[in-house]
């Protein structure tokens, strides 16, 4: 009980600094949503691809998961929820691309307002850096169970 807390501490925190930190970036034009709009569709396109190419890792990552767990020392670590924040981090990336997905496809398709498509972008950037942050966090924690694995003579 005590490690699934943690765990889900851990998830939060981690979403929270995050979201907060791309906001920090989006406000204060360290990212530069005007550079973003002036880009026309370019941006949309790359947006797209690298948020489905990410959400396709993340979603594999899921599968190796499951494909090992009849792995005797990734079960023990699965049913001591010791593995939650992986499957979790890889669901919270995954549907964070989705978003960056939705926010570019209605950029290219709709016409919006000025504002709007401000928004719209705003999501898009904050989304995006919440999905390569987790999708980070995803591939540290796969790289950890590939090695127990490797090691594991049964």
């Amino acid at each position: 009980m005590v490690i699934n807390i943690k765990n889900w501490i851990k998830l939060a925190t981690t979403l929270i600094i995050t979201t907060i930190a791309s906001i920090f970036l989006v406000k204060y034009s360290v990212i530069d949503i005007d550079k973003i709009l002036s880009q026309n569709s370019d941006f949309q396109y790359n947006a797209i691809s690298m948020s489905a190419i990410i959400a396709g890792f993340l979603f594999t990552g899921i599968s190796i998961l499951i494909s090992a767990i009849d792995k005797e020392r990734i079960k023990r670590l699965w049913d001591n929820n010791y593995l939650d924040n992986l499957y979790r981090s890889a669901f919270t990336g995954m549907i964070s691309n989705v978003v960056t997905i939705i926010s570019a496809f209605i950029l290219l398709s709709c016409r919006v307002s000025i504002t709007l498509q401000q928004v719209l972008v705003y999501i898009e950037v904050i989304t995006l850096i919440v999905g390569i942050v987790f999708f980070s966090w995803c591939i540290k924690q796969l790289i950890f169970i590939l090695s127990r694995m490797k090691n594991d003579k049964n």
